[in-house]
């Protein structure tokens, strides 16, 4: 008995480390991907449509959603000639930026907010990440590329918007379906119970 549950316990973590390196991997893909728009003042980061997914995935989409930010990051600054001297800021601000906004999507996810008979807890998870990114990513870009910091913030909130409110939460809407959860759940991936009306 004890050595089964150590067992699943082992291939829980197992699951969990893959599935932490697929969305690093992927995230880091998709940056390097469309390097001439993920990383300029005014970008539209297509890997950022990743980032809903935290609140299904939990602490492996939010762990390599952050890893895959320092390695994509570090790949398309220096591919577009970033300036040299603020890579660094660029790889560890992202990364603690998406970290941080990948958790408290997770969390706000988890809230049962309705309005009226739709529950708005995802959208509003999307809110937040998109003004976090905004105003973190928009504050040091501005000291980067020497810009007004409105202008920079306006810059950044334009592609988020495009990229995690309407592309990420499309992806979320679809993947957060019972069809495809079930699915999920039976490739043996933890996946946040979900009570919705999207």
């Amino acid at each position: 008995m004890r050595r089964e549950t150590k067992d699943r316990i082992t291939v829980s973590r197992s699951r969990n480390l893959a599935l932490a390196a697929v969305f690093g991997a992927l995230y880091a893909a998709l940056v390097i991907g469309f390097a001439p728009i993920s990383n300029l003042p005014i970008q539209v980061r297509v890997a950022d449509a990743l980032m809903p997914l935290a609140i299904l995935f939990r602490w492996p989409a939010i762990l390599g959603l952050g890893i895959g930010t320092a390695v994509g990051n570090f790949a398309a600054d220096s591919l577009t000639g970033f300036p040299s001297a603020s890579i660094g800021l660029d790889i560890v601000g992202g990364s603690l930026v998406n970290l941080l906004a990948g958790f408290l999507a997770w969390k706000i996810g988890q809230q049962n907010w309705r309005v009226r008979n739709w529950t708005a807890s995802w959208f509003i998870a999307t809110l937040v990440e998109t003004a976090l990114i905004s105003v973190v990513v928009g504050g040091y870009l501005s000291i980067v590329f020497a810009i007004p910091l409105a202008l920079s913030i306006l810059g950044i909130l334009a592609g988020e918007i495009v990229a995690i409110n309407i592309g990420g939460f499309m992806l979320l809407s679809i993947i957060g379906t019972s069809r495809s959860l079930e699915l999920l759940r039976s490739w043996g991936l933890q996946i946040h119970r979900v009570d919705r009306d999207h």
